[in-house]
Parts: C-alpha cells; sequence; structure tokens
C-alpha cells in the first residue's frame, strides 16, 4: 500500500522472525514509509526488516536528509527499490559516493515482469574491455579435486599473485559426485570438466559437444561462439605427435581401418571394439586403454573423447592409463583462455538458442548436462556472459527461488540481454551455482546455503562450490609520449595492476 504505515506484532514463528531478523517471541513496532518494502528476498533476505530499521537510524541516513530532504529521500530510496529492488544501504552509499560504479566495472540491478506477471530481478556487471587506459586480462582457473566457491578462488589467486580481482563468475559444469553415482563411475572421475577449458594456451579439457564457450585471446579480445573438435585434434607426448584429421571424426570404424577419434555428438552409444584398442579420455587424462577381448563393441562414456586404433597402429609408449597427453584442437591454437558452458544464447543481435544444433538433445548430454532441456521453459537462476556491440562485456545474473524473482528460462535470459544492447552471449552453470562477484562482493542472491540444517527457517544467501571460474582484472597501461621522434613510457610508481 503506497501509504506511509506501522508494522506492531510479535514474532512467534521461526518463519516471521527469520523474515524480521529479530528473536523469536520478540515484539515488534516498525515504520514502513510509503511504497517501500523493509525485507528483500525472502527465504534468503539481502535486507531484513531490522536492518531496514537500522539504516534509517544511521548516520548516513541522517546525513543524506539534511542534504536532501527527508521526503525527497524517500523519493529516491522508493522509485529505486520499485525500478530495480537495490538495498537501501546500497541506495545510500551511492547517493554519499555520487557514483553507482567502480573505477573499473559499473554494475547495475534490474527488475521486471515477464508477460505472464511473474516477477524478476537480477544484476548485471559491465566490462569496458576496450578501454584503452587498461588492459584487462581474463583468466581460467580450475580446481582440481574438491570444488571451491568463486569467492575462494578470488582469494587465493589474489593472495598467490597480489593482484585484485575486479570481476569474477563461476564455469562450465562438472562431473559431480551426483553424476557420478548415477553414471556408475569410479570416483576418479568426480571434477571431470565437461566442456572446454584452456589456460594460458594450455588445454586441460577439449569440447565434447558443439555448445558455446568464452574465447579469450592474448590480445584481449573476447569471443563467444560455439566449438567443436570435427576439424581435427592432435596429441603429443614427449616428441611424438598423432594428428587425427577431420576425415576420422565420429566415423564407423567398420569400414575404415584407421584410427579415428569420437566426440558426445556421435550419435551411437557403442563403437566396433573387433581388433582395435579403444582410448577413454576424460579431459586431457587416460582413463581407459580397453585391448580386443570377446566383446565385439565398446561403450562410449558421456565424459569425454574416445578414441580408436587398429591393433597394428596403437601407440602403447603414448597412451598408458593414468596418463596425461597434451592435446591441441584445430582452430583453438591461438585461444590464450576458454571455458566452455552454454548454451548459445545471442547471435547477431538475436537470439540463437538451438539446443539440438549445440549438442543438448543428445542421449551423452542428457546424461549429464546441469542445463537441462526443461530449463528452455523452466525458470529458475540463470547467469549469462554477452558482448555488446562496442565490445563491452556484460555478466547478467538473474536471481530465482525468492519473493521478488521466479528467475529466468534461457529464452527469458536472451531477451534480456538483447534489450540491454548485447549481440553475443552465452550462458553458464545455472542454479545455485550461479555467482557474480565485483571486487570481492557476491552481487547475485543465491538460493543456495551447505549449512541449511542449522536454520531451516532462513537460508542467507551463499555462493555454491563449482570447479572452475572466470577472473578478470586491468594492467594500467602507462601513457606515451614523443621525445625527438622516440615514444617513452611514463612510468608511475602508484600505478595500480
Amino acid at each position: 500500500v503506497d501509504i506511509d504505515k506501522f508494522h506492531i506484532g510479535k514474532a512467534v514463528h521461526p518463519v516471521t522472525a527469520n523474515f524480521l531478523g529479530i528473536p523469536l517471541d520478540s515484539g515488534y513496532i516498525q515504520f514502513v514509509p510509503a511504497g517501500i518494502r523493509p525485507t528483500i528476498a525472502y527465504p534468503t533476505p539481502i535486507q531484513t526488516a531490522k536492518e531496514f530499521d537500522e539504516i534509517l537510524k544511521s548516520k548516513l541516513f541522517k546525513e543524506l536528509s539534511e542534504k536532501y530532504g527527508e521526503s525527497k529521500l524517500f523519493d529516491i530510496i522508493k522509485s529505486e527499490t520499485e525500478e530495480n529492488g537495490t538495498p537501501i544501504a546500497l541506495i545510500l552509499e551511492n547517493l554519499k559516493t555520487k557514483k553507482t560504479v567502480n573505477d573499473f566495472v559499473e554494475y547495475s540491478y534490474i527488475n521486471g515482469k515477464y508477460p505472464d506477471n511473474n516477477p524478476y530481478n537480477g544484476i548485471y556487471a559491465k566490462v569496458k574491455i576496450n578501454d584503452p587506459e587498461n588492459k584487462w586480462i581474463f583468466n581460467t582457473l580450475t580446481s582440481i579435486g574438491k570444488p571451491k566457491c568463486v569467492t575462494d578462488f578470488i582469494k587465493e589467486f589474489e593472495t598467490e599473485t597480489g593482484i585484485n580481482v575486479q570481476i569474477g563468475w563461476n564455469g562450465g559444469y562438472i562431473l559431480n559426485a551426483e553424476l557420478i553415482g548415477k553414471l556408475g563411475l569410479p570416483e576418479s572421475y568426480i571434477g571431470t570438466p565437461l566442456g572446454l577449458i584452456i589456460h594460458n594456451q594450455n588445454l586441460i579439457c577439449p569440447p565434447l559437444f558443439n555448445k558455446a564457450a568464452m574465447l579469450i585471446f592474448p590480445d584481449g579480445k573476447v569471443d563467444i561462439r560455439r566449438v567443436n573438435v570435427k576439424n581435427g585434434i592432435s596429441i603429443q607426448k614427449n616428441k611424438e605427435i598423432i594428428e587425427f584429421k577431420k576425415d576420422v571424426y565420429n566415423i564407423d570404424c567398420s569400414i575404415h581401418n584407421k584410427p579415428c577419434y569420437f566426440d558426445l555428438m556421435y550419435p551411437k552409444n557403442e563403437i566396433i571394439a573387433k581388433n582395435r584398442i579403444i582410448v577413454r579420455l576424460a579431459g586431457t587424462n587416460v582413463m581407459d586403454v580397453i585391448y580386443p577381448g570377446k566383446d565385439p563393441v565398446v561403450k562410449i562414456l558421456p565424459v569425454g573423447l574416445t578414441l580408436s586404433f587398429p591393433e597394428k597402429d596403437f601407440p602403447e609408449n603414448i597412451f598408458l592409463k593414468n596418463s596425461t597427453i597434451n592435446l591441441s584442437v584445430a582452430g583453438l591454437e591461438n585461444v590464450f583462455h576458454a571455458i566452455g558452458a552454454g548454451p548459445l544464447l545471442i547471435d547477431k543481435g538475436e537470439v540463437a538458442i538451438d539446443m539440438e544444433k549445440g549438442g543438448w538433445t543428445t542421449q551423452n548430454s542428457i546424461r549429464t548436462q546441469a542445463a537441462r532441456l526443461d530449463f528452455t521453459d523452466m525458470r529458475g537462476p540463470k547467469i549469462a556472459a554477452g558482448i555488446d556491440i562496442e565490445g563491452n562485456l556484460y555478466v547478467i545474473v538473474v536471481n530465482g527461488r525468492i519473493r521478488e524473482s521466479v528467475g529466468a528460462t534461457h529464452f527469458d535470459m536472451a531477451r534480456i540481454m538483447i534489450d540491454l544492447g548485447i549481440i553475443k552471449a552465452m550462458g553458464f552453470d545455472p542454479g545455485g551455482s550461479s555467482t557474480l562477484v565485483v571486487e570481492n562482493k557476491v552481487l547475485n542472491i543465491s538460493p543456495y546455503n551447505r549449512n541449511y540444517e542449522r536454520n531451516v527457517f532462513s537460508l542467507p544467501p551463499q555462493p555454491r562450490a563449482v570447479s572452475n571460474a572466470v577472473l578478470g582484472y586491468i594492467k594500467k597501461i602507462p601513457p606515451t609520449e614523443e621525445v625527438g621522434g622516440i615514444t617513452t613510457q611514463l612510468i608511475r610508481t602508484n600505478q595500480r595492476l
């Protein structure tokens, strides 16, 4: 109701107490200005009624009331909360500092209603990666073994390098313990990536389907497109190199008596094994070497590439079980960092979602995918990255499973991003994995909390652990000046890396 009002009562139920942010069985009297909602994002509140009350009594609120006038200040708060669902503490801080951006990344809350009148809200961060004064560097990090939160990736990276991370978000899909159990695979497969990962030009996992990836080049340029291995792969160990040309990709081994390779776009669940030696890869790890036996076929596992060799052509010294190989993919040789996920949302400024083309509808994908097919028409938390026509990078999260936001489908995300002027975009691992961090602050509202048993009535937002993340930081570019035809760099000792 758009009038000033008082809330008076007693918190006799744990849900009410957590909603308000006060002890159970406490009585309360609360003043609520017209058109303002004191609690935001129940049941994972980013602002409780108690916190709202404390802010109204704060020194900052008093200072801004004297500056703007209390009536005008409440109008500003009301407008911002109605339009974007911004917490009051951030509104006041932005008024105080006269800006809504940091030095390198600007971000803004978004909200609205879908045509069916269901609400959504979220946040987007914008990075001007073509800024001539700052060289942006993006890095993909992968956790070996136990997954970790994006915030932990950032803390460890900053501790090891001394570099301030400006933005970070979660990456792509992995084989977790739950999926391993469903597939009947050994625990050694836990943490295996399910898509492209390149770090410092070292390929950690090749593309397994035809899904979207974010590609980062040595000059800092970023591209988003579908990637695959159909144009050939190369394997190297010691000084030996094995080339698989595109004519041996996903072919029928019973017809072609030559080495061949298979990704997870292969339409069959089995490949011919008679008189052939089969190698199963997970990323670049050799998981199995299967020699000819009684069974004429071998199953393809939905976790990596499969190689097939005639017995006489098998390089036994290269493919040793539990060893690692160097693998490269034709067309990706010049990519410095990359991370695959998907689906592709936007291409050339238009919705480009095609689950069949990307390989999402294959049986291999359905058995392992986190971004399920029903996410095209079922709403939940989502995260995506995109590029506008000027080359700026956007990372957008739509919250879900909270009162103010039902989440988004893939098509919802594409439309929201097109409205922001984005011409290329892809999704990343959605749901509770969705995490956007700017200057060590988690901006989205996670519906996940691994310690929910301690308090089942209130679930404070907490990023879920993931296996890989994308981090962005800047390196200041010193100004140059011409001296007698010679270009010199002006180095300042207080430059920020």
